[in-house]
Parts: structure tokens; sequence; C-alpha cells
């Protein structure tokens, strides 16, 4: 899969992103935020518009929050995030990669380099 904007394949671009975060497991991502899409599809079938819109509007008051705290801190660490929001490192990734995705960030992900 091809990234729009860049031409980079996506798992580059991931590995690019993440690079310095010695734990981090595209794969395993992936598999984090399909299942959490799952479980979203299957929360929104019971949701009603106003609680959608709830939703939304408290997704964006964190994303506001996590921003904020990136440009204090003046780095993209979801390590640094987790702990000061008392989240988890998936759960700070998730609000990372849905501010790169609005475009209110841009991240360069980094790979643990294979230990020769």
């Amino acid at each position: 899969m091809m990234n729009q904007k860049d031409g980079m394949p996506m798992m580059g671009m991931m590995r690019k992103m993440m690079e310095g975060n010695e734990d981090f497991n595209p794969m395993e991502m992936c598999k984090t935020m399909m299942s959490s899409v799952a479980q979203v599809s299957e929360m929104s079938f019971y949701a009603t518009p106003e609680i959608r819109l709830m939703f939304e509007e408290w997704l964006a008051s964190v994303e506001d929050e996590i921003f904020d705290f990136i440009n204090k801190e003046n780095e993209i660490n979801p390590e640094n995030i987790s702990k000061h929001f008392k989240i988890s490192k998936d759960a700070a990734k998730f609000f990372l990669n849905h501010l790169a995705a609005s475009g209110r960030i841009k991240a360069e992900f980094k790979t643990k380099k294979a230990d020769k």
C-alpha cells in the first residue's frame, strides 16, 4: 500500500516514523488498530448520533491535550505520552497515528536496528 502524499510504502513510512523506539512492532500496531476498529464498529451499532458526537468531541479534546504536550516537550515519544496521560503505549500510539493522519503532526517513525 502506498502513501498518497509521498509515494512511500506504508510499512517503510511506519519504520521511518518509529526510528529509535526500540519496542515498536508494526505488525503488532496493525493488529491493535484492527482490533480497535472492530470494537468501535461493534459499539457504533448501539451508539446514537448523540453518543457518537460526544465521543468525537472527547477524542478531539484528548488529541488537543496530547498535541499541546508534544509541542511543549518538543518531541513525539509514545512512552512519555503514556506516562504523562496515564494511558497505555498502545493508546498513545493510537492518538499519535490519529494526529498524524489528520495532518496535525508529522512523525518520523524509526525501527530498532538488528543486532549483528
